[in-house]
């Protein structure tokens, strides 16, 4: 099968194709946030052609559902949406950070993956990974306090992710993957979204949503706003 993976769940992300388990090629997007809007779709066919494959060979669109930054997401998933419905081509939302826990490295202990989700939270999820390599999420990411977080992390943990820089001051002394395979690469979204397709497990793409888990400040000022009137 051949799968394109769509990562924008950050300020910068990536695109790649895979076919049975392997990378055929990946690049890393141009613009950065809402730019992302104007430059993804020209930048996906341009793969397509340095690999001399049309649209219509894809079996599948795997796009990086979150957690992550409200804009990337937006623009990753309509954009996956979109193909998905145009191409009668099967659409799998990919938990972004079981992506990340699958470029982390780590084999042999349990991994957390985190996120800065402000005013003294982060998103958090557990991971773990199997015998044949792949991992699973063994806690979906959920919205907790910092003290909780590290209060309840086992201490043969291992943490990743792009909160993990941010965050750093309050790490001190914990297991941290190293900083280059702490976030998604679209290759992980793809490989992830192929395994996912053999199996069927597949998405509506009229009803699949990016995870924000905390809307933003902004739509939490508004319905403050509604409520107070």
């Amino acid at each position: 099968m051949i799968v394109l993976g769509i990562e924008t769940s950050g300020r910068s992300g990536s695109i790649a194709v895979v076919r049975d388990q392997v990378v055929l090629g990946e690049t890393e997007l141009s613009a950065t946030g809402r730019r992302h809007a104007r430059t993804l779709v020209p930048e996906i066919g341009q793969l397509l052609k340095e690999l001399n494959l049309k649209m219509s060979q894809l079996d599948g669109i795997a796009v990086s559902i979150g957690p992550g930054s409200f804009t990337g997401l937006r623009v990753g998933i309509v954009c996956a949406k979109t193909l998905a419905y145009a191409l009668q081509t099967p659409l799998i939302a990919v938990d972004t950070f079981l992506a990340i826990a699958e470029n982390s490295g780590v084999t042999d202990c349990p991994l957390y993956v985190i996120d800065d989700a402000l005013r003294g939270d982060v998103y958090a999820g557990a991971y773990q990974r199997g015998e044949d390599g792949t991992w699973t999420c063994e806690s979906p990411p959920a919205l907790t306090s910092m003290d909780e977080f590290l209060h309840r992390l086992p201490p043969e943990s291992m943490i990743s992710g792009p909160g993990v820089g941010k965050l750093s001051e309050d790490l001190k002394g914990r297991k941290l993957v190293v900083e280059s395979r702490r976030c998604p690469l679209a290759k992980q979204i793809a490989l992830i979204g192929e395994r996912r397709l053999i199996s069927q497990d597949v998405d509506d793409f009229w009803t699949a949503e990016p995870h924000y888990i905390r809307r933003s400040a902004a739509e939490e000022k508004a319905e403050q706003s509604l409520q107070a009137d």
